[in-house]
C-alpha cells in the first residue's frame, strides 16, 4: 500500500505550520521523518491519521484520493498511530485497552472479558510482544504501556504504523526492545513511519528519510546515501 501526501498546508490561526509539504511512503518500507522541533513532522502525521485536517492538500492511497475526517477513517484504511503521549485508560486492564472500541461481545450485548484476554494472548504470541493481559495499565512501566499501544494498533489490523518520537521516554533497554519490535513488524510486511531526532535509530531501522524544515519538505533520501 503506497501513500502520497501532496501540497499539504496547515494553519492554526495566523500560524502556518505546514507549507506545501509532501511525503511518499512506499509499500513495505521503514521511513523516517526528520527535522528540528516545530518543523511540522507531528502535524503532518496527525493529518495522515485524521487527528487534524489540512487547510489544503491531498492524500492518496494507491492512487485514490482520501478524506480523513477522524482517526476512524484512517483506521478503516489500515493506518495506525502510536502517539508520543499514550492514549490509554489507566484504571483498565491491558486486554480492555487493546480491544477498546472493538470489544468482543457475549450475545451481542455484554463485554466478553474472557475473549478479550484470549485475543490479547494471541496478539502477544504472534508479534512477540509479551505482556499480562489482566494487568492494570496503571501498574505497567512506560515501556510496557507503549507495548499496549502497539498491540492496540495491531488489533485494529493496521498495515501502516506511525511512531511519533517512540524512544523519547524509554530506558536504553526498552529502546533496544522497541527497535527489535519495529524491525520484526517490518519483516512481517508492515510499513512504518518513525518521527525521531536520533540518527542511530534511523541508520539502524530505516530505508529512506524525509527532512522537514519550517513546515516544508526539503528532500527525501535513501538512508544508505546520507552521512
Amino acid at each position: 500500500m503506497k501513500i502520497e501526501m501532496k501540497g499539504i498546508n496547515k494553519s492554526f490561526g495566523q500560524n502556518q505550520v505546514l507549507k506545501d509539504a509532501g511525503f511518499v511512503l512506499d509499500d513495505g518500507e521503514v521511513h523516517a521523518l526528520m527535522g528540528e522541533n516545530g518543523a511540522g513532522k507531528s502535524t503532518l502525521m496527525k493529518i495522515l491519521y485524521g487527528l487534524e485536517q489540512p487547510t489544503s492538500g491531498e492524500i492518496y492511497i494507491n492512487g485514490e484520493l482520501q478524506h480523513f475526517r477522524s482517526p476512524h477513517d484512517a483506521i478503516a484504511k489500515k493506518i495506525g498511530m502510536v502517539q508520543q503521549h499514550f492514549m490509554l485508560l489507566e484504571p483498565c486492564t491491558v486486554a480492555e485497552n487493546i480491544v477498546y472500541g472493538r470489544e468482543p461481545r457475549k450475545k451481542g450485548l455484554f463485554f466478553d472479558r474472557e475473549t478479550a484476554v484470549h485475543i490479547t494472548e494471541e496478539l502477544c504470541e504472534k508479534y512477540g510482544l509479551h505482556i499480562d493481559p489482566k494487568r492494570l495499565v496503571k501498574d505497567c512501566p512506560v515501556g510496557l504501556q507503549q507495548r499496549v499501544e502497539i498491540l492496540k494498533v495491531l488489533y485494529q489490523d493496521a498495515d501502516i504504523i506511525i511512531f511519533d518520537e517512540p524512544s523519547a521516554v524509554l530506558t536504553p533497554q526498552e529502546v533496544n526492545e522497541l527497535l527489535a519490535t519495529m524491525r520484526k513488524l517490518a519483516a512481517m510486511g508492515k510499513s512504518i513511519i518513525i518521527i525521531t531526532h536520533k540518527l542511530h535509530e534511523v541508520k539502524y531501522l530505516c530505508d529512506r528519510l524525509t527532512v522537514l524544515k519550517d513546515g516544508r519538505s526539503i528532500g527525501t533520501y535513501k538512508v544508505e546515501d546520507v552521512t
